[in-house]
């Protein structure tokens, strides 16, 4: 299968954030981006998180959301967002689900020879999700609920699979970036010996590594200056 993947577009009304993002420019971005997916036959699009960034009011928050998941959907493609600190900074997981029609993690998605797994690691060490609890980006957590998710969905599928979460895994990126019990989660990976891919998000420049065999693909932001990324994969 065909995948298209983005991350990071941060899409919000301003002109700058952080010296570097641009996040007006990441409707027009997001437009190119799904364009090229449609035009190379890609199955399926996923956004690895940040779709939107704060606003002065939720009204307008609310109203980035529509706009944005509104061009998405244009295009006629299955799509995901895998939440993102900032998607939960501006909404909570009940908005999301009934606003933007995303489905909140954990969760798989089987396909012939493929299961994605779905994950959430937008958790403080005390098991408060960031909409809940507030945001801490720092203190990404997956917690145990979902580590035995992973678990399990390893097990019990014949399928290679691909595991999707918007914080990072690859011990490699900055260190303030990496879940903070990566390594746990790395290492079950691992032993299952169904790892195919980890796909992650967050880290802006973006990475790539192979981690005991299994590669981890940080796509860059979206957001960034003026450059459009993106990556097309087969699978």
């Amino acid at each position: 299968m065909k995948i298209g993947v983005f991350a990071d577009p941060h899409y919000c009304s301003s002109e700058v954030l952080c010296r570097t993002r641009r996040p007006r420019l990441s409707y027009e971005k997001v437009r190119q981006v799904m364009e090229a997916f449609r035009q190379n036959g890609v199955d399926y699009a996923v956004c690895m998180g940040d779709l939107t960034d704060r606003e002065d009011t939720h009204e307008a928050e609310l109203a980035r959301l529509e706009e944005i998941t509104a061009l998405i959907r244009s295009f006629g493609l299955p799509f995901c967002l895998i939440p993102g600190n900032h998607d939960y900074a501006s909404f909570s997981a009940a908005e999301l689900e009934t606003l933007g029609g995303f489905r909140i993690p954990p969760y798989t998605l089987d396909f012939p020879a493929l299961r994605w797994i779905v994950l959430d690691a937008n958790y403080r060490t005390d098991g408060r999700r960031f909409d809940v609890a507030g945001v801490d980006w720092k203190d990404s957590n997956l917690p145990p609920e979902q580590v035995a998710f992973l678990r399990q969905a390893l097990a019990e599928t014949s399928r290679s699979c691909v595991v999707l979460v918007h914080e990072n895994l690859d011990p490699g990126v900055q260190k303030d970036h990496i879940i903070r019990n990566a390594s746990e989660v790395r290492e079950l990976i691992a032993a299952s010996g169904r790892g195919r891919l980890v796909l992650q998000g967050h880290y802006h420049p973006g990475a790539e590594a192979v981690v005991s065999g299994i590669p981890y693909l940080t796509v860059p932001a979206l957001c960034e200056g003026e450059a459009v990324p993106y990556r097309i994969l087969e699978l």
